[in-house]
């Protein structure tokens, strides 16, 4: 990402926000995981385009615990080269109960 690149347009995924106030350094963080957790798939290319697969991955793996959905995470695992991640940090709290969760073949812990 250069310093004078502007942010693809992610703003249906800000709707809770100013998103001409967004920075894409100072928040970056903010930005992968909401883009990564709501967007598109072409909204994620976007994003790895924009800040770099390598960018993206140390942002993902900087999650805060239960922010995805399993199959959202399936995913993005997936597409990062991160599938040996602990799901438990990621998925969000509502699925813990479910066979998709719970079933070690469909994804390591």
């Amino acid at each position: 990402m250069s310093k004078n690149s502007k942010l693809p347009d992610f703003s249906k995924l800000f709707w809770f926000l100013d998103y001409q106030k967004l920075d894409a350094q100072r928040d970056s963080n903010l930005i992968v995981h909401q883009v990564l957790a709501y967007g598109s798939l072409e909204d994620i290319f976007k994003l790895i385009d924009f800040y770099g697969k390598d960018k993206v991955r140390q942002e993902f793996l900087n999650a805060k615990k239960g922010l995805y959905d399993p199959a959202v995470l399936k995913l993005i695992a997936f597409l990062l080269d991160c599938e040996n991640i602990e799901k438990k940090k990621y998925v969000k709290k509502i699925y813990e109960t479910t066979e998709e969760y719970r079933n070690p073949l469909k994804m390591s812990s």
